[in-house]
């Protein structure tokens, strides 16, 4: 898909943009990327993130190309092979946040920009650790080999926040940034009340809101 001039650079966008598509698409009862890709609303997700997000995630890797990248990143998961399943996607998440999320989250609220986005899939990925079951009924399979069996007793005792201290995620200390914890622990709420559908379509309305405010800053 990419050169190999492009793959180092592009690393963070491709692993980032999997996180994105697993959790939210296995939430809402997808089980394959066809699936996924199909649904409007996650699609659009996905894109509108790499593309609000792109240039954060790019900068990780010391580039700033990134529109091409990000356009064949986006192509290719739109032809994914037939069957391809999203808990391979789904595996051994906690890492591919730590390393290719995390460092853009700290990033943004350092500089105290938005990051409605990464609260939502943050809180997609927390759900999908704790409920074991998707918006129509049907179980799934958690494959995290990275957390230990103190994360999970802490995470089976049902405090939505203690996802942001299993192992992995810790040393980012999330909990002690209120700009996210509020948006997270809203998000957390609303999937879980309300299913991932009706969270997807809040994060979306916080992109346009936030596209919308970028235009008028490069207009005024």
């Amino acid at each position: 898909m990419f050169t190999t001039t492009q793959e180092a650079s592009t690393r963070p966008l491709v692993n980032a943009s999997h996180s994105v598509l697993a959790y939210p698409a296995i939430l809402a009862g997808h089980r394959t990327i066809q699936e996924a890709m199909g649904d409007g609303s996650i699609n659009t997700y996905l894109r509108t993130f790499l593309t609000t997000t792109g240039k954060s995630l790019a900068s990780m890797a010391l580039s700033d190309d990134v529109e091409e990248p990000i356009v064949q990143l986006l192509n290719c998961l739109s032809k994914p092979v037939e069957g391809d399943s999203l808990s391979h996607l789904c595996r051994d998440g906690a890492s591919r946040l730590q390393e290719f999320v995390i460092p853009t989250l700290l990033d943004r609220l350092k500089q105290g920009k938005d990051i409605s986005s990464l609260a939502f899939l943050l809180a997609a990925y927390g759900h999908y650790l704790q409920a074991g079951v998707d918006d129509k009924g049907q179980n799934y399979l958690v494959d995290e080999p990275q957390l230990t069996d103190a994360d999970w007793t802490m995470l089976k005792e049902g405090d939505i926040l203690s996802v942001l201290t299993i192992s992995p995620l810790a040393p980012a200390n999330l909990r002690s940034y209120p700009q996210f914890v509020a948006p997270y622990r809203s998000y957390r709420n609303q999937i879980a009340c309300y299913g991932l559908a009706f969270s997807l379509k809040q994060t979306l309305c916080a992109f346009w809101e936030e596209d919308a405010e970028l235009h008028k800053g490069a207009t005024a």
